[in-house]
């Protein structure tokens, strides 16, 4: 992705986003490599979401940790988490970006992970609780995952969560194609100059990244579209994800059709990681998800024709 910013402009929103970054390091004792990425991944923030949300964004980098807690896990690199907490009637949440693989890692899945964690977190601070009597609710972009009140215990995480890692993660590559285009300006930071030379040769034109690879295939059409993606991230950014499936169900007339695609993404999911421990049954695993895919794909078919802007 190119951006169109008078150097002097950017030149200056990093700067103000490198004094953060250098005022994070010292109270979290951040290592430089994470430091130096910061300087770029902040300013990359603030162009997707708007200069209009700048300190909303800084406030969000100075209110979540990165923890590093290394278990070499290749699979679980990263993680971000909000934990409620219960005292004096009122309901708080600690939060924190995890790092479970940091020691052998590569620039850009560092890169990465660091990306699509704050991502997830930066669209999950507005309205981010709901609570009755018995439960509590905290929000991660598009789904929620339940709590019970009393032993604060997690219950369960709702059925929404692949569409979330599905935006989630379209929107990572985004803001790192982002960062990459921060490689036509000459900063007066050298480290950031370096980092960007280091990205630059790592990237062949836009970034792609492979998480959730068959559900991103099914999702693109969707994702494509104009109504949907930029109807979604506004949802999901301002915390209104109640409205989502409504909004969903009446361009394509269908009652409960974003329901049943967020299911049909999960079954998906679900088979995938089956397909890869069953060997003897493959093709009929196989025969399910196209079955599964061709389903999803009617729905997404009926709402893109009934989108007027796509």
């Amino acid at each position: 992705m190119k951006i169109d910013m008078d150097i002097q402009i950017l030149n200056d929103m990093v700067n103000r986003s490198i004094k953060v970054v250098d005022g994070l390091t010292r109270m979290y004792n951040y290592p430089s490599n994470i430091s130096h990425l910061l300087y770029l991944i902040v300013p990359a923030f603030i162009v997707k979401y708007g200069i209009s949300n700048e300190r909303y964004i800084l406030k969000s980098f100075e209110q979540i940790p990165i923890l590093i807690q290394d278990k070499n896990d290749q699979i679980y690199q990263a993680y971000y988490t909000s934990v409620p907490n219960l005292e004096g009637g009122k309901i708080t949440t600690y939060k924190g970006i995890v790092l479970n693989n940091y020691e052998n890692i590569d620039l850009m899945q560092l890169l990465d992970n660091l990306v699509h964690e704050f991502n997830h977190a930066i669209n999950s601070i507005n309205n981010e609780l709901l609570y009755d009597e018995k439960e509590i609710k905290v929000r991660t972009g598009l789904c929620y995952i339940i709590y019970d009140k009393n032993t604060m215990k997690p219950l369960r995480k709702e059925e929404s969560s692949v569409v979330e890692e599905i935006i989630n993660t379209k929107q990572t590559e985004l803001i790192i194609d982002i960062i990459h285009s921060f490689y036509n300006y000459e900063f007066t930071n050298s480290e950031i100059n370096n980092t960007l030379y280091s990205i630059h040769n790592s990237i062949d034109k836009s970034y792609q990244s492979n998480a959730y690879l068959l559900q991103s295939l099914v999702c693109r059409n969707l994702m494509e579209n104009k109504t949907f993606i930029s109807t979604l991230e506004n949802l999901r950014f301002k915390g209104n994800v109640e409205e989502v499936d409504y909004w969903f169900d009446n361009i394509t007339g269908i009652e409960n059709s974003f329901h049943r695609l967020v299911h049909i993404l999960n079954q998906t999911l679900e088979l995938q990681m089956k397909l890869e421990k069953n060997k003897g049954i493959r093709f009929m695993i196989i025969n399910k998800i196209r079955s599964l895919n061709s389903e999803a794909m009617r729905i997404v078919e009926v709402f893109n024709r009934n989108c007027n802007y796509r």
